[in-house]
């Protein structure tokens, strides 16, 4: 399929400062259309980028922008995408797609039984992209507002 072509990496330092403007800009909008502002906070994100491994991407021909990044957690034997973001101007691009495939590859690297990330019930769109790429929603248990998307990979 066509799309954007993107240069994954690892977050630098440098990567910090637009990966909280993006995330002001994607995050905290998408909180305030869903009715709840305050599951946005800066000092959060700042936090998940300290402690996450966090993986960007831009576009091999612009290389000055940020395209989306991933943030990901080992979790025993899983691997938690914790979030995924993609910048409105390169929506519709496959950008996202690109990001999930890159963390599948980690999680076999990392020998990980599952990836699994948690989608708000009514975010018809994120479902869809995990559907494409075979993960199976499941009801979070304790939080019934949240959808768990899983793809088992491996079994031991």
């Amino acid at each position: 399929m066509d799309g954007l072509h993107c240069h994954i990496r690892v977050m630098s330092d440098e990567d910090e400062r637009d990966l909280v403007l993006l995330a002001r800009e994607v995050l905290r909008q998408l909180a305030e259309g869903h009715g709840h502002p305050e599951r946005y906070h800066d000092e959060e994100f700042l936090d998940l980028v300290e402690r996450a491994d966090v993986y960007v991407a831009r576009p091999a021909e612009q290389e000055g922008l940020v395209a989306g990044f991933v943030a990901l957690e080992d979790e025993a034997d899983d691997l938690v995408v914790r979030c995924l973001c993609v910048a409105p101007a390169f929506e519709a691009q496959r950008v996202a797609h690109q990001l999930l495939d890159w963390a599948e590859g980690l999680a076999y690297e990392r020998s990980r039984r599952r990836v699994v990330a948690e989608v708000l019930r009514d975010d018809e769109p994120t479902q869809h992209l995990y559907k494409g790429h075979a993960f199976v929603p499941t009801p979070a248990a304790d939080r019934p507002e949240l959808i768990v998307m899983e793809k088992r990979l491996v079994d031991r």
